[in-house]
């Protein structure tokens, strides 16, 4: 999980904090894209999930939901009236890759980060930059 400003919880997944449970804590509630006012907090859900094997079926019967898209959180929700979950506040970088800058930019940094191909990836990023009026 991972705090976002509370004007930008409308574009994640957002939970509901509960008790501390070890280093994380309870999710008590998780809303797909809610409204700024309908918003449990402002942790939102980065996507990343130690899940049970039942979530298969229930994805599989899952209407659609926000975005009119089918959405995890709503077979998760489902889920979280047979089980608990926890959530785990992350630290580190995370890339919206739901959005086209963010996506972009976790490609960018991911080739930066690799002893492999950051030499020639920069030499290619200066090209690109000069090509269209540099940065």
């Amino acid at each position: 999980m991972e705090e976002v400003p509370e004007d930008q919880v409308f574009k994640y997944g957002v939970v509901g904090k509960g008790d501390a449970a070890g280093d994380g804590f309870r999710i008590t509630s998780m809303v797909e894209k809610p409204k700024v006012e309908d918003a449990p907090s402002n942790l939102i859900i980065s996507g990343r999930y130690i899940l049970q094997p039942e979530i298969f079926s229930l994805i599989e019967n899952q209407a659609t939901g926000a975005g009119g898209e089918i959405q995890l959180t709503d077979s998760m929700l489902t889920m979280m009236d047979q089980q608990d979950f926890f959530g785990l506040k992350f630290e580190g970088t995370t890339y919206d890759c739901g959005d086209k800058v963010g996506f972009l930019s976790a490609n960018v940094a991911l080739g930066l980060s690799r002893d492999d191909i950051s030499p020639q990836f920069k030499a290619a990023l200066k090209e690109i930059a000069n090509k269209y009026g540099g940065l």
